[in-house]
């Protein structure tokens, strides 16, 4: 009898064990998500591989372009994020593929594909170390996405256990009726203007 018992008693003690692995077990996507650096805004929040940090970001009902003498004029149904901030690599040349506006409620919004790309704006750069560059990175996000969000920025997408920076959204002003990103000859490759 008692050895019925303590065999009953080991059976309940590894399955409560067992039970207790799976739930506290990470999931795949835990394990292999992105090593994530915060920080605030103003401030460069430093990765493994590479730092980022936001300056200033604008808000506008359209973006306009200005390049080589003629201007594109965008439009949305939300509202354009314009965010200027500062990247540079820390070991080797790399480029930022993903740039994402994290909402409150977790919803992700990809960086416009709509707007030309030009010098210095995301995507299109690559970065080198100790060589501080500005990078120009633009959102279509629904105007109640944007309280409580946060610019994150990544070398990869696809890339698991890789770095993530995340940067509280803190400093925005109203919306604006439009702001335009004129491209330069020399010194920066762009200028924001009113």
């Amino acid at each position: 009898m008692i050895a019925a018992l303590k065999t009953v008693a080991a059976v309940v003690a590894a399955a409560g064990l067992l039970y207790a692995m799976q739930r506290t077990t990470p999931g795949y996507s835990d394990i292999t998500s992105p090593i994530v650096a915060s920080g605030r805004q103003g401030e460069a929040v430093q990765a493994s591989a590479f730092s980022f940090g936001v300056n200033t970001i604008r808000l506008a009902r359209e973006l306009a372009t200005e390049s080589f003498g003629r201007t594109k004029i965008f439009s949305t149904s939300g509202v354009w994020v314009v965010v200027v901030g500062e990247a540079e690599a820390t070991y080797e040349s790399l480029p930022l593929t993903v740039a994402e506006w994290l909402s409150r409620d977790g919803i992700r919004y990809a960086l416009t594909d709509r707007v030309p790309a030009t010098a210095g704006m995301m995507p299109v750069d690559r970065f080198e170390p100790g060589l501080p560059r500005p990078a120009l990175i633009a959102f279509e996000v629904p105007e109640d996405a944007i309280e409580g969000g946060q610019v994150v920025v990544a070398r990869s997408k696809i890339a698991p256990l890789d770095d993530e920076i995340r940067v509280s959204a803190e400093a925005i002003g109203a919306v604006e009726p439009r702001v335009t990103i004129r491209r330069n000859d020399g010194g920066p490759p762009w200028t924001l203007l009113p």
